[in-house]
């Protein structure tokens, strides 16, 4: 039976990463937002036993069953969407707060250089670099414009620890941030 709830302007399907950080600022700005979420709630007990590598890490409990779920994947817009049947570096979580509830706690940022690909390609070694037919475009926004929201992002997330500056980046920008 569903249960009616007031309406609100904002209505967030998911409450993992995005949508939870999403809710939280909409929400700090004074608007009324509902989240829903279709995972299971956790408790502590849940992790007691994490070190349960069978459990976690071959049959990846606290993912989404991709035997009973369609997660599909493509790498061109044209390709058919496929669905995956093992998982691959994207874990995507079943529980309240998706994937943020097993996330390492380590990100690494993009370089500059990842956002204007094609641009600062073809101003280093000229247009004759890019192949032919060759799918390479700019992102339409650069690592600057990003920088802040990468830092609150950082500071919501609890990252901590030194800036590890890559040694291709420009002075003084981090590219990751390491627990210590």
């Amino acid at each position: 039976m569903a249960n009616p709830l007031p309406k609100v302007p904002v209505v967030i399907v998911g409450m993992g990463w995005a949508g939870g950080i999403i809710a939280a600022e909409l929400a700090k700005a004074g608007i009324k937002v509902v989240g829903l979420e279709r995972g299971k709630k956790r408790s502590t007990e849940d992790y007691f036993m994490v070190h349960d590598e069978l459990r976690y890490a071959q049959r990846y409990e606290m993912m989404q069953d991709l035997s009973k779920e369609t997660i599909t994947f493509r790498n061109t817009e044209k390709a058919r969407a496929l669905p995956m049947r093992t998982y691959g570096s994207f874990l995507i979580g079943d529980g309240l707060g998706g994937a943020g509830v097993h996330w390492n706690g380590q990100t690494y940022r993009f370089l500059p250089y990842d956002f204007q690909i094609k641009s600062m390609t073809v101003d280093r070694y000229g247009a004759g670099k890019i192949p032919e037919g060759m799918q390479i475009q700019d992102w339409g926004i650069t690592y600057d414009e990003l920088e802040p929201y990468f830092d609150k992002f950082e500071k919501t997330a609890g990252i901590s620890g030194e800036k590890d500056t890559h040694p291709n980046a420009p002075s003084g920008q981090a590219t990751i941030r390491r627990g210590r």
